[in-house]
């Protein structure tokens, strides 16, 4: 198949919520050989051709078998209105996203407006994604549970109809509040961007504990936000198992978003798990200076974001010129070149030299420290300048 990619050079058409990769996979529903009566035995717990998931971490679990409910395509075409245009949150590779109510306790459908919101993903059978991210989304969110990664609650498998149903995520994804598609969005403050990417950093760590997932598509688009701007990762289709028996990585068809992807997977095809602390690099740098990692409408020279201001990471006066304006005086340079500079070991060339995601966690936390600290010496300085004494006036007679 070649290399398969999708840009990001131009605004999006991935939905706002649950965004797929965009034209990355050459699958589709009608091609798969796979029977219905195999996706069961997964659905019902067996291990399946990708090999099972025995790690676990203290903030997240690997269940024993998927947690899913099955769906029947009338109860979700009930829960979505029909499918209506009212209901549509957008649409990406995968197929079209809609909204949906069900009842919390039963997940039945409820009345709009009533009951738990949620997002269904509906296959289009024409899709380049197709069924064997589908099957891939099912088996890994199926079995992980993690507060920072999406919740898949169930999926529907019925004749052609293929969906999946998750957890609703108000505020949408990181790249609509980064480069606002809605001029109705706020900026992301500098506190919120920092809680965004230590969530974020946070889902990638538990997928890589014991070097077992490598989940190969991280980007902008595909960490949703909560109510609370709680960062989840979402969107397993290209998720893969990693290296076992010794090996250091595995060889695989290159795929996922340009601009993201790491320099040795797309030479090569080996896939490390470091590649993932690559894209999460590439992201740390949208997240500092509010520009898309690919655009084609930038000069000439600065359209790869990676390209254009790596040299700017390591100096304090040169990364100010690449300092997203929207959050400029919310941050300490201290904290600031931090964040740059830890992005730059993300970045490195050689897998070998970037830091594990682990310890890319360590390293936002220190620099959210930083910032707590230095609010906290502004705080008593006002605090203390407030309660000082006056100068008396001396007043003559």
């Amino acid at each position: 198949m070649g290399l398969c990619f999708s840009s990001s050079s131009s605004p999006s058409p991935n939905p706002p919520n649950y965004s797929g990769s965009t034209s990355n996979v050459g699958f589709s529903a009608t091609t798969s050989s796979f029977g219905k009566s195999q996706f069961s035995e997964i659905a019902s717990g067996s291990i399946d051709s990708e090999g099972s998931l025995p790690f676990c971490s203290p903030d997240g679990q690997i269940l024993e078998r998927p947690n899913l409910k099955e769906f029947s395509f009338g109860d979700l075409k009930s829960a979505a209105k029909s499918f209506k245009g009212d209901t549509l949150l957008g649409e990406g590779g995968f197929g079209r996203v809609y909204k949906g109510w069900l009842d919390e306790k039963n997940l039945t459908p409820a009345k709009p407006g009533s009951g738990m919101v949620v997002a269904i993903k509906k296959l289009n059978p024409e899709s380049t994604q197709g069924f064997q991210e589908w099957k891939s989304e099912v088996n890994f969110l199926g079995r992980l549970s993690h507060p920072n990664l999406v919740k898949l609650l169930g999926y529907c498998w019925d004749e052609d109809e293929l969906l999946l149903v998750y957890e609703f995520m108000p505020k949408g994804s990181l790249e609509n509040h980064l480069f606002r598609r809605n001029p109705n969005i706020e900026p992301l403050s500098w506190n919120t961007r920092l809680k965004i990417a230590i969530g974020a950093a946070r889902g990638l760590a538990f997928l890589h504990s014991s070097e077992k997932v490598i989940y190969r598509d991280f980007k902008a688009s595909n960490i949703l936000l909560d109510g609370n701007y709680n960062a989840k990762i979402s969107d397993f289709g290209l998720a893969k198992l990693g290296p076992s028996g010794g090996q250091s990585h595995v060889t695989t068809r290159v795929m996922g978003t340009y601009g993201y992807a790491a320099p040795e997977y797309i030479a090569t095809g080996h896939l490390y798990v470091k590649s993932d602390v690559y894209g999460f690099g590439v992201v740390l740098l949208e997240i500092l200076t509010g520009m898309r990692a690919l655009d084609t409408r930038r000069p000439t020279g600065q359209q790869n974001l990676v390209e254009w201001t790596k040299p700017c990471l390591s100096s304090k006066k040169k990364l100010k010129t690449i300092m997203d304006g929207k959050i400029e005086g919310q941050y300490s340079p201290k904290a600031a070149l931090q964040a740059a500079q830890l992005t730059l070991k993300c970045l490195e060339h050689d897998p070998k030299q970037r830091p594990s995601m682990k310890e890319v966690l360590e390293g936002l936390e220190a620099i959210e420290t930083i910032h707590e600290k230095t609010k906290e010496s502004k705080t008593r300085n006002s605090h203390h300048n407030s309660h000082q004494h006056p100068r008396q006036r001396v007043v003559r007679v």
